[in-house]
């Protein structure tokens, strides 16, 4: 490739086509079709903030006596979301409530339990 781009007799159009195709040479997969991940749907999705951070918050009261955790900005199936929470992060079905219009506030600090969660799922 550089004995090319160094020769002078070269146009520039056998440059820009010797750059395209060393580009998609190197961005094409050649991982076998079983291994290549694929596309999860939830019926729920959560629209990260402006940031790129998850709208997973820490809300404290009283002189930092009552925690409470809130996930805002959901979309889709807050009942199910909810259910999921309850289910494989062992959160109590009684602490998590349904803040609408878009929001899930949960009794106590499950923050980092939560963004973990969420990160592994693809959020």
């Amino acid at each position: 490739m550089f004995k090319l781009l160094t020769t002078r007799t070269a146009t520039r159009a056998q440059i820009t086509s010797r750059l395209i195709q060393n580009a998609f040479e190197s961005t094409t997969s050649t991982a076998p079709i079983e291994q290549v991940p694929r596309f999860v749907t939830y019926e729920y999705f959560l629209a990260r903030t402006t940031n790129m951070s998850l709208p997973v918050y820490l809300e404290v009261k009283k002189n930092k006596a009552v925690k409470h955790t809130l996930i805002q900005r959901i979309e889709g199936d807050i009942s199910k979301l909810r259910q999921e929470l309850s289910d494989e992060l062992g959160i109590s079905p009684s602490k998590i409530k349904v803040k609408p219009p878009r929001a899930i506030k949960i009794t106590g600090d499950h923050t980092e339990a939560i963004c973990e969660w969420l990160t592994a799922k693809g959020f």
